[in-house]
């Protein structure tokens, strides 16, 4: 055997293999899809103003003027209370993490119950 035959091999890195074991699937979009809706589920995105029924209905008024400031003021303080919420999540900034913030009732429920044992027979 001479030295020029040798096969050059080198092997891959981890995010290459990674790439080719997943090639055909496309799982961060798939998982940030499912993010975006767990979001969307637990802080819904506010409806949009609609023209109300009334008299400015009938007259044509709402058309001409548009809609009443106080309905879209209140649009507008719902998506601010909205993008705050989302800001304020644990894992906003986690871009390969999606943390539950719904509250459990009957989970809070056992929780309350074993730590009242546990005090009640620290105290006998």
């Amino acid at each position: 055997m001479s030295s020029e035959h040798k096969s050059s091999y080198k092997l891959p890195s981890q995010a290459e293999l990674i790439r080719e074991a997943f090639a055909g699937d496309d799982v961060q979009e798939e998982f940030s899809k499912d993010k975006e809706e767990i979001m969307n589920e637990e802080n819904p995105e506010p409806e949009k103003p609609v023209q109300l029924p009334g008299w400015g209905q009938w007259t044509r008024v709402q058309k001409k003027k548009g809609l009443p400031s106080w309905v879209v003021e209140e649009h507008e303080n719902a998506k601010r209370k909205r993008d705050e919420a989302l800001r304020k999540r644990k894992d906003a900034h986690l871009k390969h993490v999606i943390i539950s913030e719904k509250l459990d009732k009957k989970v809070s429920d056992v929780c309350c119950m074993i730590h009242q044992a546990s005090f009640s027979a620290v105290s006998c």
